[in-house]
């Protein structure tokens, strides 16, 4: 290529060669304008130019927007594709190619520069093509859609209503109603799915029978398994390793005067009852670790009741793991206690009817002969020293006498109904009767102070007996080998009762146990004390001739126990 002169030329060299080796070169050379590009573009719409440097030629209308875009543009590879381009208003599609050097002189220097064929596709029939095919398919949508829409009008009464009638039967027959054989619609496909349902509520139908037999019978067991627990005079508590009380019979929720929904579900130590102290709760855990197969408690309420509380597992075999529940009866052995009290003290004093009157027949005979003889001796003897001696023998003999007397009489086991006691006459007569014991076996002084205008309380004497007996006798356990008794009698007018209180400078008694002293069997001194009933016989017989027991003690300095008994009705 070759520019010269404002013009731009195709150049070539021809070499023709003659017969006689002879050789013509020719020298050919086209200008390029508007009409040449014209010609090379086989399409009418489409325009062509050819570009270098700030030079154009071709018959596309263009400006220096274009020269700047081409000075700027960096190429890749010999050709570039811009997909839109402006002439006139009018959008092209440009291709770009590299074809070749332009040498051109500029202030007597040769130069080179890479010359541009640009080719402008028009894309207006394109578009034209693209807006008639966007329109016929937008035309063959709606066509389809008005079909679809007639199709479903059409098939509507077919498919669609029996569906819709199928829907209803089915929300029927989950409310619970009776669902009736539905009309088979002419589908095939439609009328095999009626059938399997008519099949289906025809089968739920026998199941849902069946299912409500079997849940009446349930409810009747289940209300006759509550109304057999809930018959139970004992009470019954079913509780989890948590200690939550997961069932409770009647007779239980009487007792603690509380609803169902305040027991159940509750800790037992919400409850607040006195029986659930700590060692009930180590029988419960000893239940449920499986330590021991079953364990009863003795209990005493503050409302003078006894109480029997065993202790049996229940495995709960609905939890993974399975775990073992605690059941808790508790029964009211007050009555039974009472009567094994009695049979037990009568078996006693039987006992000591038999061994007094044996002792009356070995003791009272020598006894006579002895203290006849010295009177005899005493009638007789002048020397003032040898008969003071005599009468102080004759003395003693007597009181020895009158101990056995004493004693015969406290355990003769009388038979007299009187409930008429001499509360001061009483505790002499005890005094008299252990004074001798006591004085031989410790240092404890036992001291009285006995109101002059007691009158006769509500009691058998021996019943009164024994229990002052079982106080004195629990004074001394409490005192060791030295210390103080007092015996105090009083009428309180404004109560119309007698009151005798047993004071002791002992131990005291721990606050910890003093709720449970007069629990039957419990005793704090082990396998070298009593049987733990001493005050448990005490209070069960204050309870019975309608009396009142109160204890106040503090450890380190003592005990004191008050027992009140009504006044007797001497007019009966």
């Amino acid at each position: 290529m070759l520019f010269s002169n404002g013009a731009l030329y195709f150049t070539g060299n021809l070499r023709i060669t003659t017969s006689h080796d002879q050789s013509i070169d020719i020298f050919l050379a086209k200008i390029v304008n508007p009409g040449l590009m014209t010609q090379l573009s086989f399409n009418k719409k489409t325009k062509s130019v050819a570009c270098f440097d700030h030079y154009l030629v071709g018959n596309a209308a263009l400006g220096s927007d274009f020269l700047d875009m081409m000075e700027n543009m960096k190429f890749e590879n010999a050709y570039a594709l811009i997909n839109q381009f402006f002439i006139e208003g009018e959008t092209y599609g440009l291709i770009l190619q590299q074809s070749g050097t332009v040498k051109f002189c500029r202030n007597n220097h040769e130069l080179r520069k890479t010359l541009f064929v640009c080719t402008f596709l028009s894309r207006k029939d394109y578009k034209a093509r693209i807006t008639f095919i966007n329109r016929s398919v937008l035309l063959i949508s709606i066509l389809v859609a008005i079909f679809t829409i007639a199709m479903s009008v059409g098939l509507s009464k077919a498919v669609t209503d029996p569906i819709r009638q199928l829907r209803n039967a089915m929300v029927g027959l989950k409310r619970g109603e009776r669902i009736t054989r539905l009309p088979t619609p002419h589908t095939e496909e439609i009328a095999d799915l009626f059938h399997g349902f008519d099949e289906m509520s025809v089968q739920i139908a026998q199941d849902k029978q069946e299912l409500s037999l079997q849940l009446n019978e349930i409810t009747h067991i289940k209300d006759y398994t509550d109304t057999i627990f809930d018959s139970i005079q004992e009470k019954i508590l079913v509780i989890n390793s948590a200690f939550i009380i997961e069932k409770a019979n009647q007779s239980f929720l009487n007792y603690c005067g509380k609803a169902e929904n305040m027991v159940v579900g509750c800790n037992i130590d919400e409850v607040s009852l006195a029986l659930f102290d700590e060692p009930i709760h180590a029988s419960i855990r000893a239940i449920m670790t499986a330590a021991k197969p079953m364990d009863t408690q003795i209990r005493r309420s503050t409302h003078g009741h006894s109480f029997e509380i065993k202790f049996y597992p229940l495995l709960d075999k609905e939890r993974d793991p399975p775990s073992i529940n605690c059941i808790m009866i508790i029964e009211d052995v007050t009555a039974r206690l009472a009567y094994e009290e009695k049979i037990r003290l009568a078996e006693k004093l039987a006992s000591l009817s038999m061994l007094s009157a044996g002792v009356a027949h070995e003791i009272n005979n020598p006894l006579s002969s002895i203290l006849i003889n010295i009177q005899n001796l005493i009638s007789t003897e002048y020397v003032p020293e040898r008969l003071e001696d005599l009468k102080l023998i004759e003395q003693e003999t007597k009181r020895i006498a009158r101990i056995v007397h004493n004693l015969l009489e406290f355990a003769s086991c009388s038979t007299k109904v009187e409930r008429i006691t001499d509360v001061n006459y009483s505790v002499e007569k005890v005094l008299r009767l252990l004074g001798y014991s006591i004085k031989k076996e410790s240092s404890i002084i036992i001291s009285t102070e006995l109101s002059a205008s007691l009158p006769h309380a509500a009691i058998r004497e021996d019943e009164f007996n024994e229990i002052l007996i079982n106080l004195i006798k629990n004074a001394i356990e409490a005192i060791g080998s030295e210390g103080q008794i007092t015996i105090k009698t009083i009428y309180l007018q404004e109560k119309s009762m007698v009151e005798c209180s047993v004071d002791d400078t002992g131990q005291g008694i721990p606050e910890s146990i003093l709720p449970r002293i007069f629990d039957p069997f419990f005793s704090t001194k082990g396998d070298y004390g009593n049987s733990g009933l001493g005050l448990s016989i005490v209070y069960g017989l204050v309870q019975e001739f309608n009396g009142e027991i109160e204890v106040e003690s503090k450890e380190g300095y003592g005990s004191c126990i008050r027992i009140r008994l009504p006044v007797a009705n001497l007019s009966l």
